[in-house]
């Protein structure tokens, strides 16, 4: 029995930790759900443009804000992933980041998803032109719809999707809201 329940707590305690919070509440998540987001978290994340621990010239006054950009995110509608299994965001300019945390906005103004954070150890940082197509999916799941505003169910109903359900490239208008 002992041993059940330390394989029982093992597993558990192994899993990410993924939180959503979306119209100001909190959003409970299926386990199928929470792996789904952490997953697509981990997606997006993985390449990105511009960030502001190693190119804040990009960011000009704004890299210095990043704190504050975190907390108000996180106070926000959001997906925030702590990774069980620690991974590297590379950036389209050059560096490498470790990242044991994300964070990405929703339902922010002027942005269909964004925006999007690291975190590892005491290191934020705030990501800029990440994997706009897992940005869009995370966005557009069906679990999340009944939570989001209705302009996230038409800009979703908009998109072109392949034979698995995955969204293909994006019209051109919308590609740029993500960040």
């Amino acid at each position: 029995m002992r041993l059940l329940l330390l394989v029982l707590f093992t597993s558990c305690a192994l899993a990410d930790d993924v939180s959503l919070r979306l119209g100001g509440k909190e959003i409970p998540l299926k386990k199928e759900l929470s792996e789904r987001l952490a997953g697509l978290a981990r997606e997006a994340l993985a390449k990105c443009g511009p960030n502001t621990a190693q190119h804040a010239g990009n960011f000009g006054f704004a890299a210095y804000g990043v704190d504050k950009r975190w907390t108000e995110t996180l106070e926000g509608s959001r997906l925030r992933v702590r990774f069980e299994a620690p991974f590297v965001s590379e950036s389209h300019l050059g560096g490498a980041l470790g990242v044991s945390e994300a964070l990405i906005g929703l339902e922010r103004e002027g942005m269909f998803v964004g925006p999007s954070f690291t975190a590892h150890g005491a290191a934020l940082a705030e990501h800029l032109q990440c994997g706009y197509l897992p940005q869009l999916e995370l966005a557009c799941l069906a679990e999340l719809q009944p939570h989001l505003p209705a302009r996230y169910r038409e800009t979703c109903a908009l998109l072109e999707r392949d034979a698995q359900g995955r969204i293909v490239m994006p019209p051109p208008d919308i590609a740029p809201s993500c960040s």
